[in-house]
């Protein structure tokens, strides 16, 4: 049966010298991969070839039987294509759909989800500064890992529950226990690795990221970034681009 949703684009690969697989992110249906048959011809019924961040409603047939889904018909809008007019933005959006990609499985529905990534793009391509752009992109990854389930616990201790006060005399992040730890309980964790206090204060209170200085967003998305590598068990491809000088 023929199913009708609002995509963007993930990713996409060239499949022969007329078709595509692409893997989108829906409104409705989650993430899905698909065969877009026929999208590379001059004249089909995708309005050109599908790209990364490519935004508009579609038409699909859904996976069956570990096949892929074929899609058969995208009503592409010119929606994001200002987001290539600067290359660190650019960066900062591929790797948001990189991150989407590896962190949600197929077929399970995130709206809430899917409007935040439309809001970060919308976002990402009317912000001219680069250090602008990586404010948002760690605002989004944070509300990613809030949408899976898997925010770290940054108001307080992961261990004690005693809240992050600005008199720590260090601060720890362990990833055992996905969380800060205070002086009281770092001792039990032997993964650990120092934060900046002015970093710290900025992810207990993102209302701070917007004043935070340049070297604290940049060792903020470096956490971010190693979280990240833990979580899917490989570094993101699009890391060492990210933390390029933005300034």
């Amino acid at each position: 049966m023929l199913t009708k949703d609002r995509a963007v684009c993930l990713r996409c690969v060239d499949y022969s010298e007329t078709s595509q697989v692409v893997t989108l992110w829906a409104e409705q249906a989650g993430k899905l991969a698909a065969i877009a048959k026929g999208s590379r011809r001059p004249k089909s019924a995708f309005d050109g070839p599908v790209e990364i961040f490519s935004f508009g409603s579609i038409v699909y047939q859904p996976a069956r039987g570990g096949q892929l889904g074929t899609l058969t018909e995208f009503q592409q809008q010119p929606l994001f294509r200002g987001i290539r007019s600067s290359l660190y933005g650019l960066q900062c959006g591929l790797c948001a759909a990189e991150l989407v990609e590896a962190l949600t499985i197929p077929a399970d529905p995130n709206p809430s989800l899917f409007e935040s990534l439309i809001q970060f793009l919308t976002d990402l391509q009317s912000s001219a500064k680069p250090d602008d752009q990586l404010a948002l992109l760690i605002l989004f990854q944070l509300r990613l890992l809030q949408e899976i389930g898997l925010l770290p616990i940054l108001q307080q201790c992961a261990n004690c529950s005693n809240p992050y006060r600005g008199n720590w005399r260090t601060i720890f992040f362990a990833p055992d226990a996905n969380g800060l730890v205070c002086p009281d309980c770092e001792a039990a964790y032997h993964d650990k690795f120092v934060l900046s206090r002015p970093a710290t204060d900025a992810l207990a209170d993102l209302h701070r990221l917007r004043d935070s200085s340049h070297s604290a967003r940049k060792e903020i998305e470096k956490f971010l970034l190693d979280h990240f590598t833990r979580l899917i068990h490989r570094p993101l491809k699009t890391a060492s681009a990210i933390l390029t000088r933005t300034s």
